[in-house]
């Protein structure tokens, strides 16, 4: 050992953060150490390096995924809709597959691997981004609960940029006559209900009808209120259940089957467009906002939390 060395391998502390700091303190540079000094620091860092990633395997041996992944769509289920539960199971799904054919665990995902699984997704911008912000949101509540667990999604560059929507295709009043008129059961009263008072389609499969009253639950809270006359009757002449006429049918399910029926007649030339289940709401909108240009009364009926929703609801009109 040289006079130069301001490090003894006797004086070397055994572990890395102590080492740090005595480096620090005592700033040598590598030149000045000799070899027996950098072969005992090399094998510090290296058994404090294996211990810590023995120590993450050990940790991350004891989470129980498929556990925290139920916990995890169980809470999303309690506060979203339907809609929401399946979009979260549909993106962990796609996350789950990228992660066994790429040979990563999922627990351990790094940022590069997440760009890439990003960067692998098929779709439109926005139900990419959708799909993202799912995942992120499920890292980010496994990173509260482990401390070894990062969320690799934050402040990804791959995230698509958003694009402007598309202007939404209302029905005109000759159009939803048409439509009311074509369609079958359950489409047509969920069609009449939305285009008549404006309920959303997530509502439609927990509505309870009691007298002229309702009660349902829409984006994870209840809503209730009264049922015009006119609603009740197309109820009564339906054949369905007339105090929950929709229970049976998923929000999903229900969705398409309009969508389809309005596309059949679309392809057959008699609307403008093949209109799906929220343009209805949106038509409501229209209609009652024209009847005394009350946006207040109709924040109300639409059952927005903040009249800004419904401004820019109507701007989009």
């Amino acid at each position: 050992m040289t006079g130069k060395n301001l490090i003894s391998v006797n004086s070397i502390p055994h572990n890395v953060e102590a080492l740090a700091r005595k480096i620090k303190r005592e700033a040598p540079k590598l030149q000045e150490l000799d070899q027996e000094t950098l072969e005992a620091i090399a094998k510090i860092v290296i058994t404090q390096r294996l211990t810590d990633e023995l120590n993450e395997k050990v940790n991350l041996a004891d989470i129980d995924y498929k556990m925290e992944k139920n916990i995890f769509i169980m809470a999303c289920g309690k506060s979203g809709s339907d809609y929401t539960h399946t979009a979260y199971l549909k993106s962990l799904k796609s996350l789950e597959t990228y992660c066994k054919k790429n040979n990563i665990n999922i627990l351990i995902m790094n940022y590069a691997q997440a760009d890439d699984f990003i960067y692998s997704l098929k779709g439109s911008p926005n139900s990419i981004r959708l799909t993202i912000a799912a995942i992120s949101s499920f890292y980010s509540y496994l990173e509260r609960r482990y401390s070894t667990i990062k969320n690799p999604i934050r402040g990804t560059k791959a995230r698509p940029e958003k694009k402007s929507i598309k202007s939404i295709e209302v029905p005109d009043d000759n159009e939803v006559n048409i439509i009311l008129n074509s369609i079958p059961e359950p489409e047509r009263l969920a069609v009449y209900i939305m285009a008549v008072r404006g309920l959303r389609i997530g509502a439609l499969r927990s509505l309870k009808i009691c007298g002229n009253r309702y009660t349902a639950t829409s984006k994870g809270k209840q809503i209730y209120g009264e049922l015009s006359n006119d609603i009740l009757k197309e109820i009564k002449k339906s054949n369905l259940n007339n105090k929950t006429p929709f229970a049976e049918y998923s929000v999903n399910a229900l969705k398409l089957r309009i969508y389809r029926q309005t596309k059949k007649l679309f392809n057959e030339g008699k609307i403008s467009s093949a209109f799906s289940a929220h343009d209805f709401r949106h038509y409501f909108a229209k209609t009652e906002y024209q009847k005394d240009k009350d946006i207040y009364k109709l924040s109300k009926l639409l059952d927005h939390s903040n009249i800004s929703i419904t401004e820019v609801y109507l701007k989009s009109l």
